[in-house]
């Protein structure tokens, strides 16, 4: 599956994101991290991309559940993704960088300690 919650440690959720992202997978997710949240409380998410392909066109087609990331908004302090340049600006259009009570920040691959330190800051 190519989104998986992997893991979380000191209050940071890790994702891990390859292949083609699909809707439902990124829906899954969330709902695998969901617990966790409503646990620590606050939270911090790192997204590390990992022979990541894009979104599939399912995520234009189907309706994400906005609802399940609006309520989950308000306990979300950051969001560090870790990708190749070329996904940046996407990314940043898709996390709606600027607009969302969360900061988020990305890094290139090789920056894992820079975005880890960043989220703790």
């Amino acid at each position: 599956m190519p989104a998986v919650f992997e893991s979380v440690l000191d209050g940071i959720l890790v994702f891990r994101v390859s292949g083609s992202l699909h809707a439902h997978e990124f829906e899954a997710a969330l709902q695998a991290g969901e617990a966790q949240i409503q646990e620590s409380g606050r939270i911090r998410f790192l997204v590390i991309y990992d022979g990541f392909e894009g979104w599939n066109h399912d995520f234009v087609e189907e309706e994400l559940d906005s609802e399940l990331m609006d309520e989950q908004d308000e306990n979300i302090d950051k969001i560090a993704v870790i990708g190749e340049e070329r996904w940046r600006e996407s990314t940043e259009l898709f996390l709606l960088k600027g607009l969302r009570k969360a900061a988020v920040e990305y890094f290139e691959p090789g920056q894992e300690a820079l975005a880890r330190a960043w989220l703790e800051s």
